[in-house]
């Protein structure tokens, strides 16, 4: 159904020249997904860029998570919409078990994932979703209130670039622009688009951010802009931090030499992401987490040890370890011809297209993981030094970057990566990324 546009901010931006500007600052030709749910962004997303970038150069990727009646309609309404612009449409479907809480983060992780694998099966050079100005200022908003004392880098916001599982950019082009702008565009011409009903769902955190902005006003883009330029800075000083003092050690821990004559948000900084790449934890430390670690550097503690994000910490003077907790450690398999990531620490493709591969740790060295195979009598064991024998690859993954890096923290996640020996991450095809889709942050 359409609905009327609203009003336009005199300061917001033109959908089609902002498109015009970020096509002509990409340096890579390959085609383009476009993730369209049927709302008025994505589809006045879709719309423009068929305007600009021509239907050749376009996929258009719809999700069905599955999670309410209508949403297999609402995808063939988009393949509908796609056919007439002279689009080539695709819809995901999300087919395995919902959670029972949290359910939307689950369904973005999925989604995600579906249009990851899409975008590797087709060859995409990055897709690009409509996450707009509006989206950005409910972020903050939600931010500030789980967080008041958050510094003003942890407040960044979206970010207009990231890489998921270190193979697929997502592009936000439209962070800067206003969605009464985009409807605007989209009514002039004559495209319907779906309201989703759960965006009226107050029980869902970013409905209750959007109608204290609604009844507030929105607050100052220039926020999340100067927090984006604050957070490259820091993860640029953090990177080098890591390319100078972090050593890898035979069973996987880290070295670290401790600078404390450089900013302390970047060491921190440094040293969280380290916690992530030799403890595997999914998600980063909270605010509690922080202190601990800030305290250890920092502080004047008797104790010289602590344990976060499932690493531990041994501290003497100014060098500093950092190695895999033992707890925690489970035995996974990985069933013939497949690929995992094991402990969050490894990246393990079983290349036997008969064999399970079994995965397990170190008892000796719970930070090294161990490979075996069921031959009947007798099971060898390898470790991961060994390589490729028994027909597997095992490689070190840098972290939470590997699952997930916003374009500003590229400089710290591919100096992680170096210093464990993980595979480079491909760089970002936008080059103007950091500009918020070419304003100066």
């Amino acid at each position: 159904m359409l609905r009327a546009a609203g009003p336009v901010s005199p300061s917001s931006p033109v959908p089609g020249a902002v498109l015009s500007s970020f096509l002509a600052s990409l340096t890579d030709t390959r085609p383009l997904g476009v993730a369209v749910s049927g709302g008025s962004d994505s589809l006045g997303l879709l719309y423009r860029l068929s305007q600009t970038a021509g239907p050749a150069r376009l996929v258009a990727l719809t999700v069905d998570h599955g999670l309410r009646e209508g949403s297999a309609e609402e995808a063939r309404h988009v393949k509908s919409l796609s056919r007439r612009l002279g689009l080539r449409h695709e819809t995901l479907v999300w087919k395995s078990d919902k959670p029972a809480t949290g359910v939307q983060a689950a369904a973005r992780a999925a989604r995600y994932r579906l249009m990851s694998n899409a975008a590797s099966r087709m060859g995409l050079a990055a897709v690009l979703t409509a996450h707009t100005a509006d989206d950005q200022m409910e972020t903050l908003w939600m931010r500030r209130a789980r967080r008041p004392k958050e510094s003003s880098a942890g407040l960044a916001g979206i970010s207009p670039a990231t890489l998921f599982e270190g193979r697929m950019w997502v592009l936000r082009p439209w962070l800067g622009i206003d969605r009464a702008a985009i409807r605007s565009d989209l009514a002039a011409s004559g495209m319907s688009w779906i309201e989703d009903p759960s965006n009226r769902d107050v029980r869902f955190e970013r409905v209750r951010a959007r109608q204290a902005l609604a009844e507030r006003g929105m607050a100052d883009m220039h926020t999340a802009r100067k927090a984006a330029a604050r957070r490259t800075l820091l993860a640029r000083q953090a990177g080098a931090l890591v390319q100078k003092h972090f050593r890898p050690g035979s069973d996987h821990s880290l070295h670290i030499t401790l600078d404390l004559q450089q900013p302390p948000q970047a060491v921190l900084l440094a040293l969280e992401a380290a916690i992530g790449l030799c403890g595997g934890a999914a998600r980063p430390l909270d605010r509690r987490g922080k202190a601990a670690l800030e305290e250890l550097i920092y502080g004047n503690r008797a104790r010289q040890s602590v344990t976060l994000g499932r690493a531990l910490l041994r501290r003497k003077g100014t060098e500093l370890t950092i190695m895999r907790e033992r707890r925690g450690l489970d035995r996974s398999t990985i069933v013939p011809g497949a690929c995992d990531d094991w402990d969050g620490r490894f990246r393990i493709r079983n290349l036997d297209h008969r064999l399970p591969l079994t995965v397990f740790a170190d008892a000796a060295h719970p930070g090294v993981p161990l490979f075996s195979r069921d031959f009947g009598a007798s099971s060898p064991i390898w470790r991961l030094e060994d390589g490729v024998a028994g027909g597997f690859v095992a490689g070190a993954l840098a972290g939470r970057y590997a699952r997930i890096l916003p374009v500003y923290e590229t400089p710290l996640g591919q100096a992680l990566a170096d210093t464990v020996g993980a595979a480079a991450f491909p760089p970002c095809p936008w080059t103007n990324a950091l500009a918020f889709g070419g304003q100066a942050p």
